[in-house]
């Protein structure tokens, strides 16, 4: 599948454009000429060779802030699909397996309460009661940003269940499914080798728009002041440090972390139409003749 995507110009460059993102999040920080924590030249200093992005309004180099700040920004938009992608797909094959049932019914009624709530509003909530500080489970220790992560992960599990269930749905209805069911295969191996693999695509595709969405939020919530807290950096930090410097001509502060998001979004929103093309036949535009009109035709 890689190998087609490739092959086509418009594939290509997004693919480039989300190597780049992923190379930014795995091993960025180690580039970072500074430490970002710490002062290394004057305050609100305009881009230059020393510092390719300025300085902050505390002299902190902003190269490095946001060579850290993309890592953390883009793991908590990872970490938030994937919560979800697990979550909502287990629920929502429950659901749809046991569809029309009291268990599908309690299912997908609390997704319906989640959905009714916007996502700038249930996540600054979740990160409010649970918090953003370092939270102990037993031997486990949770850092804050994984909090933020599992807080967006349960507000966008109800679009995957959804997927799941209707998939699953589908599925039920095919030939093969019946034939197993008929010669007495379990439950468990009918969801796990049946099913979830001929529902895998659309998750897939969905995953996609949701690590754009997942980043996004992110970079809301931490505007917001409860999400990644200081001294770390994430693209929405970074912007909540700029704001009330703009006015006073730092417009550096904003246009680096303002231009990762929406390339971000933007790179990953077409990696997923893309996606969908390759993985749903039935997705693919087709071009079709235009039959004539007026009663012209090509032998006139």
């Amino acid at each position: 599948m890689l190998r087609r995507l490739a092959s086509r110009p418009r594939s290509l460059a997004t693919l480039i454009g989300v190597s780049i993102f992923l190379l930014i999040a795995l091993v960025g920080p180690f580039f970072a000429p500074y430490d970002p924590a710490g002062l290394s030249g004057a305050g609100l200093a305009a881009p230059s060779g020393k510092h390719w992005m300025g300085t902050d309004s505390l002299g902190r180099d902003v190269f490095s802030r946001f060579l850290y700040g993309s890592r953390i920004s883009i793991l908590v938009g990872f970490g938030a699909v994937l919560c979800a992608l697990i979550l909502g797909t287990i629920l929502g094959m429950v659901a749809g397996y046991r569809s029309g049932t009291r268990t599908d019914g309690v299912i997908m009624r609390l997704m319906d309460v989640v959905l009714a709530f916007p996502l700038l509003v249930l996540v600054p909530v979740i990160t409010g009661v649970i918090g953003t500080h370092d939270l102990s489970v037993g031997p486990i220790e949770v850092g804050p940003e994984m909090l933020v992560a599992i807080a967006i992960g349960v507000v966008l599990t109800p679009v995957f269940a959804r997927i799941a269930r209707a998939s699953v749905m589908a599925e039920m209805r095919e030939d093969y499914i019946l034939a197993v069911k008929s010669f007495g295969g379990r439950n468990r191996d009918i969801l796990l080798r049946n099913l979830l693999p001929n529902i895998s695509a659309p998750l897939v595709v969905q995953a996609a728009f949701a690590l754009a969405m997942a980043v996004t939020v992110e970079s809301a919530v931490s505007f917001l002041g409860l999400g990644v807290q200081p001294p770390d950096a994430s693209w929405g930090t970074l912007l909540a440090d700029a704001r009330q410097y703009v006015t006073l001509g730092a417009w550096w502060l904003v246009l680096f972390p303002s231009l990762a998001i929406a390339l971000f979004v933007l790179v990953f929103n077409l990696l997923g139409d893309q996606l969908r093309d390759e993985l749903d036949p039935r997705a693919k535009t087709t071009k079709r003749r235009t039959p004539a009109v007026n009663g012209s035709s090509d032998d006139e």
